[in-house]
């Protein structure tokens, strides 16, 4: 990451919800101190085959209303499969994988521990700005159930920003 570009984001609530008959053991938290890296369990109880996702990102516009900007309902076993990937589900793929045991992992999903450990979003995209913002992420075994909920609150900094502000107070 280069020093003087680009966002980096601060953590400031995360909840995970699963569906019991899918899911087992959920745990996510985000590591303290600085609040910029979380880490996230699951046990997977039954093989999953068809898999879906939704992918929604909210910011606050001048008024202060909660405005959604990105809305992506993708195949999970695509994803997975394929290398041509819309960009924001390309940055979400790569980060979880960076340090999980799913690297490896094809459909059907088989049972087992899923963990991803020091999850730390890079590489955001230039034409973000600084605010605060709300993920919600929802995994579903499509015209079946809903697997999975996680929800991710926090704030985006523009690191030039951000940088400017600890030299005028230092």
């Amino acid at each position: 990451m280069r020093q003087n570009l680009g966002y980096f984001i601060e953590m400031k609530q995360m909840d995970c919800v699963a569906n019991p008959s899918y899911f087992a053991n959920t745990h996510c938290h985000i590591l303290p101190p600085l609040n910029r890296s979380m880490e996230a369990s699951v046990t997977i109880v039954q093989q999953l085959g068809a898999f879906s996702g939704s992918l929604r990102v909210a910011v606050p516009n001048a008024k202060k209303v909660v405005t959604q900007i990105f809305d992506i309902t993708f195949d999970v076993c695509k994803v997975l499969r394929e290398r041509k990937r819309k960009m924001l589900i390309d940055l979400m793929v790569n980060t979880v994988a960076r340090n999980s045991n799913a690297r490896a992992w094809k459909c059907p999903f088989p049972k087992g521990k899923f963990e991803s450990k020091n999850i730390t979003v890079i590489d955001l995209p230039p034409m973000l700005t600084e605010s605060d913002f709300l993920v919600n992420l929802d995994f579903f075994v499509p015209k079946v159930a809903h697997a999975l909920n996680i929800t991710l609150k926090g704030h985006l900094f523009d690191i030039a920003k951000e940088n400017a502000r600890k030299k005028k107070y230092l």
